[in-house]
């Protein structure tokens, strides 16, 4: 009888856990909207300021993937490291329109969008 309690008792246990476990759900690719910024002209090209500005990207919206640090302006070498870290990037002309960012938005809500 008491045999009969304990297989009773596991299976009644087993069936509350397996309804108690969420289902799988697809996990969202982290996706970086950037923006790059407009380059130097004049004589601000001769500066160390001009020259590093190039290579700058300005956060747009999106988020970045866990272990990367949050920033609102990062090189361009660093979009290796966030794509490294299973993260997409998208970056948007200097002179981008709300349209354009509203695209690229639902481009990266899309998880098939690679």
């Amino acid at each position: 009888m008491k045999q009969i309690f304990f297989v009773v008792l596991i299976l009644v246990g087993y069936e509350a856990f397996a309804q108690s476990t969420p289902p799988e759900t697809a996990k969202k690719t982290p996706c970086v909207i950037l923006s790059s910024v407009e380059p130097a002209k004049g004589i601000a090209t001769w500066s160390a300021e001009g020259r590093s500005q190039k290579h700058t990207l300005t956060y747009l919206a999106g988020d970045y993937p866990p272990g990367m640090p949050f920033r609102s302006s990062i090189k361009d070498k660093d979009v290796d490291k966030i794509k490294a870290k299973g993260g997409r990037v998208l970056i948007l002309d200097p002179h981008y329109t709300h349209e354009d960012l509203e695209k690229a938005k639902q481009e990266c809500d899309n998880p098939s969008g690679q």
